[in-house]
């Protein structure tokens, strides 16, 4: 081969080389570039992803030079427009369809127009026993709350709004203050997990009338709404008798019935004796005691049964009240199947349990023949009906239970109000001191009228008679700690002054009353009083209760059985400024049977942790 030959082979050689090394740089900046792609479209997909799957609602997108700008609720993400090959808003349904160059798709909820999409389904009265309820099912675009409100028939003073605690995108609302034989227009807001809304629908849920025989009939006489508490009022009516079924009840303050419990079809509940009714516990649901068993119940708002408590096993009947510990026990008054007098007959109404909610064993029991005096009582006067009427077997009456810091408080229709440890030491009674014995008169507090001046009179320390600034407490109920040294008190008056309720032209009243309690010098005084001036229009010789609302400080005076009032016999809600003395709310509730209810709680519709 020739110089010339071997020269132009290399050339060609070198030539081949140089493509070869052009083609491989070729192929390396793609493969790379390709690559630095794919990295760059997984990066895009998972940071929309993480505000997806963190409930965050995009509100809108803006396009740059190099990047798509999501702007979601809390701020906005930036994605490459080389990584999206189509997006594709759907704002009828709420979303956004995000399409990568890989093929891949991505749905990021955001903020649309109407959402009515969003109901799956309405059931009115869900479990048979509720007419004014109803539960929706719902689909949310994403992680968020449901904001109800029913709206008020006659303006916004009757509207009821509630923000539900779940979060999740498919709910069941609960939907509680219906009007019955109405078209209810309820709204339904859609909002984040803090509260804060994104938008809402409008629903209308019909309802039937009410129709129930002999049911109570009400009139509300006052009601200064920007003066009162917030809430409606449950009433705890107890049927036509002991025989009939608990009717429990809610009236708005426009005197408009929003939620009632009929469990007469109720397999479990037909036979419901509520006695002093529902009360609502920490987890929002109801707790009643039921004479008719015996046992203890809880209930939810729609009057399912959801746990139960025998007591009948345990040895026990109920007899009026039930409270909820702070600790998540129960204390119960009771009567106890075993407990006899000397003579062997039985013994009634004398013991107190606190109940293990949980395993549902008693842990404590209090004898009150071990705490009072058992031999106090006035023998039956021939006048007073057998109901009402003292004896060696009903001696006590125990009432009301309650925690008064971290000692009982308890009232007793024959005996007072008294204070004890857990331990069963009594502290101290508040009581007419007649009657009682020796060994309990170190416990009987000293009367202190309104004024602080001490009491010296016997006849008014006795019980006797009264003067203005001070009285006892006679036949008692609910009593309310309002502090370590102060409470509040129903005073049904009872007897008062030892004087029969049946004697004939004898008028009498019932009050509520603020006592406070000097552990150092052992005296009770009266702060203030309310009911005396109402007269027969206030007067329940038996069950009844006060109660005191938080955010205004007012209180709740609930007379609840005879009471007279312009439209029949029954009872009475009163809301009192106890600093004014002005009355800002007044409901009369009458009923053939003159036993309106045992008590009256103002509370909000919906509980807090719903």
């Amino acid at each position: 081969m020739s110089a010339i030959h071997v020269f132009n082979y290399l050339q060609q050689m070198n030539i081949m080389r140089s493509m070869w090394l052009l083609g491989m740089v070729v192929i390396l900046f793609y493969a790379c570039r390709k690559e630095n792609d794919v990295v760059g479209e997984i990066a895009s997909k998972q940071s929309l992803k993480e505000w997806v799957d963190k409930g965050e609602l995009l509100l809108d997108i803006t396009k740059g030079k190099e990047n798509y700008v999501f702007n979601f609720e809390s701020g906005p993400v930036h994605v490459s427009l080389q990584d999206i090959a189509k997006i594709d808003p759907q704002l009828d349904h709420w979303q956004t369809k995000v399409t990568f160059r890989d093929g891949l798709e991505l749905t990021v909820p955001t903020k649309g127009t109407d959402l009515g999409f969003i109901i799956e389904q309405v059931q009115l009265n869900p479990s048979g026993y509720n007419p004014l309820a109803a539960l929706v099912d719902v689909a949310l675009p994403t992680y968020g709350r449901i904001k109800v409100s029913v709206q008020g028939k006659n303006g916004d003073a009757g509207t009821i709004t509630h923000l539900c605690q779940d979060g999740t995108p498919r709910q069941r609302v609960p939907i509680f203050g219906l009007y019955p034989n109405h078209n209810n227009e309820v709204k339904l807001t859609f909002t984040d997990l803090e509260g804060n809304e994104r938008g809402s629908t409008t629903i209308h849920i019909r309802t039937e009338a009410i129709s129930i025989l002999d049911f109570p009939k009400w009139k509300v006489v006052k009601n200064e709404v920007s003066k009162m508490e917030y809430g409606v009022n449950l009433i705890n009516y107890p049927g036509q008798s002991d025989a009939d079924v608990s009717m429990p009840y809610m009236i708005d303050n426009e005197g408009e019935l929003r939620w009632l419990l009929l469990l007469k079809t109720s397999n479990e509940l037909q036979k419901l004796s509520f006695s002093i009714g529902l009360k609502r516990m920490e987890n929002g649901n109801f707790l009643a005691g039921d004479q008719s068993k015996p046992r203890v119940v809880e209930i939810d708002m729609f009057g399912n049964l959801k746990r139960q408590w025998d007591l009948g096993k345990l040895g026990y009947t109920f007899h009026h009240e039930i409270t909820e510990a702070a600790n998540g026990n129960f204390l119960i008054t009771v009567s106890k199947s075993s407990a006899r007098l000397r003579n062997g007959s039985p013994r009634m109404n004398d013991h107190i349990i606190e109940l293990n909610s949980t395993t549902g064993t008693v842990i404590n029991e209090w004898d009150l023949a071990n705490q009072l005096d058992t031999s106090r009582y006035v023998k039956p006067d021939g006048i007073t009906p057998p109901e009402f009427v003292q004896n060696a077997n009903n001696w006590a009456h125990n009432n009301a239970i309650a925690e008064m810091g971290n000692n009982l408080l308890a009232t007793v229709r024959y005996q007072g109000i008294y204070n004890f440890s857990r331990s069963g030491q009594v502290q101290w009674i508040i009581s007419p001191h007649k009657l009682w014995g020796e060994r309990y008169r170190s416990l009987l507090l000293k009367p202190v009228a309104e004024d602080g001046s001490v009491i010296t009179d016997e006849e008014v320390i006795n019980g006797d008679k009264q003067i203005p600034g001070f009285d006892w407490s006679w036949g008692p109920h609910t009593p309310i700690a309002m502090s370590e040294d102060r409470i509040l008190v129903f005073d049904n008056g009872y007897n008062r002054n030892w004087i029969p309720n049946f004697t004939p032209e004898v008028t009498n009243y019932s009050r509520v009353v603020e006592y406070k309690i000097d552990m150092a010098n052992k005296t009770v005084q009266q702060l203030w009083s309310y009911g005396k001036e109402r007269g027969v229009q206030g007067f329940s010789q038996a069950v009844s209760g006060v109660q005191y609302l938080q955010h205004t400080g007012n209180v709740l005076f609930c007379p609840g059985m005879g009471v007279q009032t312009s439209i029949g016999g029954g009872g009475r809600v009163v809301e009192i400024n106890p600093k004014s003395g002005e009355v800002v709310f007044e409901l009369e509730i009458t009923i053939g049977s003159g036993f309106a209810f045992h008590r009256v709680t103002r509370m909000s519709l919906y509980p807090e942790r719903m």
